[in-house]
């Protein structure tokens, strides 16, 4: 009994540690959502190539959102001279065609002020060929045979910093910027990784349930 005392005392005394300890697992548990459009302004071989899509995915408190996103270049990027005298064809300019997308990881902090950061992180693979003027693709005889042979498979890894605006209750502003890391530019004759890899501006717009 001498020996119980001491111990239902200490019992006593390490309730409220107890009860003020934080978990990761557990508690208040909130589930939400959200998607939108985004534009990114790069650097691409030395010019300045847009890229247009979005993300989105499953928000968690507020906070962790585990999604995906995709991004594709909508504007004309000249290939370099190097490429125009491997595959292009007499007196046609050549061009890069860009695109990637993956999985994607956000965290938002503190969601509830009008005026706010979020951190969030691109993993995962994309392509990257040269093309002929849209319009004379029209009226080539097999534009299978030339794309097939100039093309390349890519991974992509994209961390980025964003300032969010809290416009209503169900819908975001941001802005940002990234960096873009590409690997895997191997086939291609005149482009390398580093004309691929780069910083981007970005601005987005996310709409759902936060």
């Amino acid at each position: 009994m001498k020996r119980l005392v001491p111990f239902l005392a200490l019992m006593i005394l390490a309730v409220p540690a107890f009860a003020q300890q934080e978990t990761l697992f557990g508690g208040e548990f909130s589930s939400g959502g959200f998607g939108g459009p985004v534009v990114k302004f790069t650097p691409i071989r030395g010019e300045l190539g847009i890229l247009v899509g979005g993300y989105g995915g499953w928000l968690i408190n507020h906070q962790f959102m585990i999604g995906g996103g995709g991004y594709g270049l909508v504007n004309n990027v000249r290939a370099s001279t190097e490429a125009e005298a491997l595959y292009a064809r007499p007196n046609r300019p050549l061009y890069v065609e860009f695109g990637y997308g993956g999985l994607m990881l956000e965290y938002i902090v503190e969601p509830s002020k009008l005026v706010h950061f979020n951190v969030q992180c691109l993993i995962g693979a994309g392509g990257v060929r040269y093309r002929e003027d849209w319009y004379d693709d029209l009226f080539d005889d097999n534009p299978d045979y030339f794309h097939s042979r100039t093309h390349d498979a890519v991974f992509v890894a994209e961390p980025a910093v964003n300032v969010e605006v809290n416009m209503t209750t169900w819908m975001r502003v941001s802005a940002g910027a990234s960096y873009r890391y590409v690997n895997g530019v191997g086939e291609l004759g005149g482009l390398s990784n580093k004309d691929l890899s780069n910083f981007s501006g970005s601005l987005a717009l996310k709409f759902g349930l936060f």
